[in-house]
C-alpha cells in the first residue's frame, strides 16, 4: 500500500477503489494485515472490497479492543527491559536520548517510553529528541555528551514529507553519533546499533502464521485471542566489544551476532564425537584386557582338565583336538575383531580431521558426521556383543521377565530395522510384517529387553547378506509357544555352513566370500543363547542364493 510515504484520504479511496475492481472476481479466505495503517485501511474497506473475510494482523504499535472478525499479534514492545539493559551495562550513564520522529506512529512510540519509565517507579534522566529533519538530528546527535545514551525508535518521515526507511534513516545518522545506539526492533542490527529487547517481523510472522493455520482449518477467528508479540534479547558482539560492554551481563538466552569465528564453538558435534570416540577406545581397551584374562583363566583349566583325562588317550585326543580349535576360532576372532575396531576407527579419525577443515561446505560437513556418527553407533554395537559373549560364556547373563506387549514389539521392530538400514548403504530393500489371524495373545511374560536384542541380530543378519528384496518378519501360535520368524531373500547359507553357523567366534574362520560382508560372527552365537535362557529354540532352512529363514520359540 505503501502508506509511509502517501497516506492522504484522497489516495487510501483510490486504492480501495482499484483493489475492490481488482479482486471483484476473487474470494479469499483469510485476509493478513502487517501495520497499523494496513490495519485501519480494512477496518474502513474490508467488507466493501472484500467481504466479510476474516483477518489477522500483526505490527499494530498499541493493544486496541479488537472487533468481530479480527485477531492478531500486537507489538510487545518491551521498553522497560531494554532501559534495565542500559542500566547495567552503563550504571554510570548521564542521560537517556530518545529519538523519533513526528509520525503517528513516532508519537505512538514516545507515549509508550514515557509510560514504562513512569511505571519503573526510578529516576531515569531521559529527553526525546523529535527533529524535523535528519540534518537537524544528526546535529543533536554529533553534539551529545560522552555518558550519554541513545534508545533509538525510528525516523520514517520529515517535516516535508520525505520518507526514509527504517534502515535508511539509520545509516544517515550513525556516523555522527559516538555514543552506544540501543533499540527495539531488529532492522538496526548489522548497522551499528548495540541491541536490545527486540521485536522481529520474524518472531511475529511465526505466530500469525500458527494462527493463520487454525483459521484456515476451520477455527472461528473469534475463538482466537489476539496475542502479543514475543520479543528477543539480540546484540552485535562488534559494538559490544567497541564499548567495552561486558557479554556476562547479558541475559543468557541472549543472541549474539557477528562473533568472530570459534571452532569449538562451531564444531560442537565434533568435539562431542571425538571426545565419546575417546571414550569408546578406553572402554575397549578394557574389555578386551578383561577378555585376556578369561581366555587365560579357561586356558588354564582346560590344561588343567587335559592332564585330569590322560588315562582315556582317545577322550584326551578329543579334548586336545577341540581345545586346539577353540584356541584357532578364538585367536581368529581377536584378530577379527582388531580389524572390525580398526575400520571405524581409520573412519572416525579420518573424518574428524576433514571436518576441522574451515572452508568445508555445509553439505559435506553433514555427509561427514553422518560417517562418523555410524561408525561410532558400529562401535558401541561391538562393545555391547563382548560384553554380551562374555557374560554368557560366565554365566552372568541374567534374564529379567516383564510384561511385553506383541503390537508394541512389533512398532519397535520397524523402527530397528530403519536403524539398522541407515547403516547399511545400497540397500534396496523393504520389510513386511505378518501377523496370525488369530490374535488372542496380546502380550506375554518374557524379557523384553533381550527378546527385541534377539530380533536385532536375526534383522541385521538378513540385512547384512541381502541386497535386494524383502525382508519378513512376524510369529505364529504353536502349542504354548509363539514362533517368531525372520525370513530374507539374501544369499542363503551353504550346506558346509549349516551345521557351525551358530557356533561362537566362527564368522572369523568362514571363506573370503562370506567375510566381505564383515561382522563378528557373534550375532547368531549370541540370539541362540538367548533363546534357550528365555525357555525356547532356534533353527532356520535356508537354500543358496534364494534366502534364509530363521525361527524362535518363546513361550508365553
Amino acid at each position: 500500500m505503501d502508506t509511509k510515504r502517501h497516506f492522504s484520504k484522497d489516495y487510501l479511496n483510490t486504492i480501495a477503489k482499484f483493489y475492490k475492481e481488482k479482486y471483484k472476481n476473487k474470494t479469499f479466505d483469510l485476509i493478513i494485515s502487517t501495520d497499523n495503517n494496513a490495519y485501519d485501511f480494512l477496518l474502513k474497506y474490508n467488507e466493501e472490497i472484500f467481504g466479510r473475510v476474516p483477518v489477522l494482523f500483526s505490527g499494530i504499535n498499541s493493544i486496541i479492543t479488537v472487533p468481530k472478525g479480527y485477531s492478531g499479534v500486537f507489538e510487545n514492545i518491551n521498553f522497560c527491559s531494554t532501559i534495565h539493559l542500559i542500566e547495567e551495562n552503563h550504571p554510570n550513564f548521564s542521560e537517556l536520548i530518545v529519538v523519533s520522529d513526528k509520525t503517528t506512529t513516532g508519537k505512538a512510540m514516545v507515549q509508550f517510553v514515557e509510560n514504562d519509565i513512569k511505571k519503573m517507579n526510578e529516576s531515569i534522566r531521559y529527553r526525546i529528541i523529535q527533529p524535523d529533519n535528519i540534518p537537524n538530528l544528526q546535529k543533536e546527535l554529533s553534539s551529545l555528551n560522552e555518558n550519554s545514551i541513545v534508545l533509538y525508535l525510528l525516523f520514517n518521515r520529515d517535516s516535508e514529507g520525505k520518507y526514509y526507511t527504517y534502515e535508511n534513516s539509520f545509516r544517515e545518522i550513525m556516523p555522527y553519533c559516538k555514543v552506544p545506539i540501543y533499540c527495539v526492533w531488529d532492522f538496526y542490527m548489522t548497522h551499528g546499533a548495540v541491541g536490545g529487547a527486540l521485536i522481529t517481523g520474524r518472531n511475529q510472522g511465526k505466530q500469525v502464521s500458527e494462527m493463520a493455520k487454525r483459521v484456515l482449518s476451520g477455527t472461528n477467528i473469534d475463538d482466537i485471542p489476539p496475542k502479543l508479540a514475543e520479543y528477543e534479547y539480540c546484540f552485535d558482539y562488534k559494538q559490544l566489544t567497541h564499548f567495552d560492554i561486558d557479554k556476562a551481563k547479558l541475559p543468557k538466552d541472549s543472541r549474539i551476532i557477528n562473533e568472530p569465528y570459534s571452532f569449538v564453538r562451531e564444531n560442537k558435534e565434533i568435539v562431542v564425537l571425538t571426545l565419546t570416540v575417546l571414550i569408546l577406545l578406553t572402554i575397549i581397551i578394557i574389555v578386551m584386557t578383561i577378555n585376556i584374562h578369561l581366555r587365560k583363566v579357561r586356558a588354564q583349566k582346560e590344561k588343567a582338565h587335559l592332564l585330569e583325562i590322560k588315562v582315556n588317550h582317545e577322550s584326551l585326543k578329543i579334548a586336545k583336538e577341540a581345545a586346539e580349535e577353540s584356541s584357532r576360532l578364538k585367536s581368529a576372532f581377536l584378530a577379527n575383531m582388531s580389524h572390525e575396531i580398526r575400520t571405524p576407527m581409520n573412519a572416525i579419525l579420518g573424518f574428524t580431521d576433514l571436518l576441522s577443515g574451515e572452508d568445508l561446505v555445509k553439505v559435506k560437513r553433514t555427509r561427514f558426521i553422518s560417517i562418523i556418527q555410524r561408525n561410532t553407533k558400529h562401535l558401541l554395537r561391538l562393545i555391547s556383543d563382548i560384553l554380551d559373549i562374555s557374560k554368557i560364556e560366565t554365566n552372568q547373563l541374567k534374564i529379567v521377565k516383564n510384561k511385553c506387549v506383541l503390537d508394541d514389539l512389533f512398532v519397535n521392530l520397524n523402527e530397528i530395522y530403519i536403524a539398522i538400514l541407515d547403516l547399511h548403504d545400497n540397500k534396496e530393500l523393504s520389510i513386511i510384517t505378518t501377523l496370525p489371524d488369530d490374535r488372542s495373545i496380546t502380550e506375554l511374560n518374557t524379557d523384553t529387553m533381550r527378546l527385541l536384542q534377539i530380533f536385532n541380530n536375526l534383522i541385521e543378519n538378513s540385512i547384512k547378506f541381502t541386497t535386494l528384496g524383502t525382508i519378513e518378519i512376524g510369529y505364529d501360535i504353536k502349542g504354548d509357544f509363539l514362533q517368531f520368524f525372520v525370513k530374507d531373500t539374501g544369499i542363503g547359507i551353504s550346506e558346509d555352513k549349516q551345521k557351525i553357523i551358530f557356533d561362537r567366534f566362527r564368522q572369523a574362520d568362514l571363506n573370503a566370500d562370506t567375510r566381505k560382508y564383515g561382522g563378528t560372527g557373534l550375532g547368531l552365537a549370541i540370539s541362540k543363547s538367548l533363546v534357550e535362557l528365555l525357555g525356547g529354540e532356534i533353527w532356520f532352512i535356508s537354500n543358496p542364493e534364494e534366502g534364509t529363514s530363521f525361527y524362535f520359540t518363546i513361550p508365553f
